[in-house]
């Protein structure tokens, strides 16, 4: 009994076991299969992690511009940077080619005589475009265009007779003459298409030249990228315009405000505004009617019936001195031959009296290193062309001003700049456009053409066409000036030392002779592509099919140019190829500083709507940095250095190719500081009309 009773424990225990372990485990075998089912398709679903970042598409900035953000360089980096802007995106192909700056398709000095016989516009995801197929005459010359994005101070200017929109893309067509063939063309005054969201409509006005040229615009609500492509066989200009824009508020750095640590304005500015000479302080709170204050305020240091048309500050920053002229003036006239006289007083506004009046009226007063002395620009005549002289006056002793050399020459001298030693350096220009910079080694010695020099060197190469305005350092030992191109549009920055000697360029280009592309042979090919930038993306050659006019059904856009599609065989040989320049378009002085730097503003490309810019400062022969960079709508006007902050004015979208400094007498304007120390920006004021240049 005993062995039995051992014998059925014995047999009991591995169902025991079975038991206990299947206690270890209360889920069913259904509901585990179910877990591992969910964890199957858990494992089989995509990471939101690991895909790419879809937050970036809402972002304005899916194109080929190196420089939407304020980055201090184009090329793109995975740190982050000090600004809110996201990492630059990978540019889009389909938008190679695109941009905002002028562009020129064939050239554009001759004329040609060409029937438009077919326009049609189509799209693709990333642009809309515009064909246009032109029937040249035999013998004709080929097509040539220039294009460019304008902005509404330009584009009210091309249609005046209505309300046009405020951005346009403008291409200009100046060599086809207005024969036959031109008024054959099927185009009106404005042709509109449908199937398009961007480019709606295309409007022709004729040139101011009766003979030849005329201007086509594609108005827009923004401003967007844009390409010009014209092909010779068969003739066809091509219009693209991008989707979206790259250019955002916060694209343009110089108006952006820090957020923490706003800067404060360390000593007095002084402007013009509404004829009277104002002090702008930190501090300040008192509401003026046509000012809006923010973090300075402003004091009217003349509120004189005259009008205050120009403004110097003396080095020790005691005396102000100005050119008062008549009452009546128009503040946005300031530069007409008015009678006017030259005026001091102390910078607190009192003391106020006249030092000199010689001539007509004065200009560009100008006060020497020890404050001493003031030279000054003396319209004699008042007759048109203004000629004016250079003068100068005891601060002091006042006294009759004495004139710097005899008349009776061409030139109108203006703009005088005291040099290190007593040296005097000022522009001159001729009625028949020529252009100078003079230097005296001290008032009572004679002229020297310093400019000759650097307008023709002794090889014969005549680099530059005129000059600008000198600027120069606070201790005199070194001047900045403009040197427009003669071989092209923009302008270099020179920087003399006090003998007018050039000791460095900035903002020079270099010629780079484009990559020889195939040109059409007696043999004909469906290959061969006459615009380089072309990116033949699926999506490009899908839609550029449409307007073909070839008989051949083929889809591919490289088979369009055959030898077949070309009606009237062209004599002329394909023109060589383009020579293209890299380097900024235009550079020019902003302030200099107390440690004798240079702040000048770069301008990287000729545009009539988008400023695309870079602020440097120059340290010394062939050494720069670069402070900060960023494209925006508005213009840049004068600028000044109180202490470690430039002081600046920013306009709304000037007229012309930004770059040159942006005056508008009856625009608003605004004025900011930024500390270079600290790399802080803050806006301080506003003003409802033009704001004249800056004294410190």
């Amino acid at each position: 009994m005993i062995v039995a009773k051992y014998l059925r424990t014995l047999l009991a225990l591995p169902l025991i076991l079975v038991l206990l372990l299947a206690g270890c485990d209360l889920m069913v075998a259904g509901e585990r299969e179910e877990i591992a089912n969910l964890e199957t398709i858990l494992a089989l679903t995509p990471s939101p992690t690991n895909s790419p970042t879809p937050t970036n598409t809402p972002e304005p900035t899916p194109t080929f511009t190196p420089t939407v953000g304020p980055t201090d360089t184009p090329t793109p980096t995975p740190e982050a940077t000090a600004t809110p802007l996201p990492p630059t995106p990978t540019p889009n192909p389909a938008l190679a080619g695109f941009g905002f700056c002028d562009q020129q398709g064939g050239a554009t000095v001759g004329l040609f005589s060409a029937r438009l016989a077919e326009l049609e516009a189509s799209g693709t995801p990333a642009y809309e475009q515009v064909f246009l197929r032109f029937d040249l005459a035999p013998n004709s010359a080929p097509i040539g265009a220039w294009a460019s994005c304008v902005g509404p101070a330009d584009s009210a200017s091309l249609a005046p007779e209505r309300d046009p929109a405020p951005y346009a893309v403008r291409v200009s067509l100046p060599g086809w003459l207005r024969d036959d063939q031109f008024h054959a063309s099927e185009l009106g005054e404005t042709i509109s298409f449908t199937g398009t969201r961007i480019v709606t409509a295309l409007r022709m006005v004729p040139a101011a030249d009766p003979e030849a040229g005329a201007d086509l615009l594609i108005e827009l609500s923004e401003p967007l990228p844009f390409r010009l492509t014209v092909e010779r066989d068969p003739s066809r200009l091509i219009i693209a315009v991008a989707r979206e824009s790259p250019v955002v508020e916060a694209s343009d750095e110089l108006r952006i405000a820090t957020n923490d640590d706003a800067p404060s304005l360390a000593a007095p500015v002084f402007t013009l505004f509404d004829g009277d000479l104002w002090a702008i302080e930190a501090g300040l709170d008192n509401p003026e009617p046509g000012w809006t204050l923010e973090r300075a305020g402003v004091r009217n240091l003349t509120n004189s019936p005259e009008s205050e048309t120009h403004v110097a500050v003396s080095p020790d920053g005691n005396s102000i001195a100005f050119c008062r002229a008549a009452p009546g003036l128009d503040p946005g006239d300031a530069e007409l031959p008015v009678p006017s006289a030259l005026w001091i007083m102390n910078v607190d506004g009192s003391n106020q009296r006249m030092l000199a009046q010689v001539g007509v009226s004065c200009a560009d007063p100008a006060f020497s290193p020890d404050s001493g002395t003031l030279a000054f620009a003396v319209d004699e005549t008042g007759a048109m062309p203004i000629k004016r002289a250079i003068y100068i006056v005891s601060t002091t002793r006042g006294g009759t001003a004495r004139r710097l050399g005899s008349s009776g020459d061409e030139w109108s001298r203006f703009a005088p700049q005291w040099l290190q030693g007593g040296g005097i350096i000022y522009a001159a220009e001729a009625q028949d456009g020529r252009s100078t910079l003079f230097f005296r080694r001290t008032p009572s010695q004679s002229e020297e053409d310093v400019g000759a020099d650097l307008l023709v060197r002794a090889d014969g190469h005549a680099p530059y066409a005129a000059f600008g305005r000198p600027l120069a350092a606070q201790d005199g030992s070194r001047v900045a000036v403009e040197a427009l191109r003669s071989d092209a549009p923009g302008a270099n920055l020179l920087i003399l030392d006090a003998r007018g000697t050039l000791i460095d360029t900035l903002g020079s280009q270099q010629i780079v002779l484009p990559t020889a592309t195939p040109t059409p042979t007696g043999t004909p090919t469906s290959t061969s592509t006459p615009t380089p930038t072309h990116t033949p993306e699926p999506a490009d050659t899908e839609e550029d099919t449409t307007p073909t006019v070839e008989p051949t059904a083929t889809p591919e856009d490289e088979a369009t140019p055959t030898a077949t599609s070309a009606p009237m065989p062209t004599p002329e040989l394909a023109p060589p190829p383009q020579v293209q320049r890299e380097g900024p378009f235009w550079t020019r002085p902003l302030a200099w500083d107390e440690d004798g730097r240079l702040i000048y503003l770069s301008t990287l490309c000729a545009s009539h709507a988008i400023h695309d810019y870079e602020v440097k400062r120059w340290l010394g022969a062939q050494r720069t940095e670069v402070l900060t960079s960023g494209q925006g709508l508005g213009g840049i006007g004068a600028a000044t250095i109180v202490g470690d902050g430039l002081i600046y004015q920013l306009t709304p979208p000037p007229s012309g190719s930004r770059g040159p400094r942006a005056h508008t007498p009856r625009e608003p304007v605004e004025l900011w500081l930024w500390d270079l120390r600290n790399d802080t920006r803050a806006r301080l004021l506003s003003s409802e009309r033009g704001m004249g240049l800056l004294g410190s």
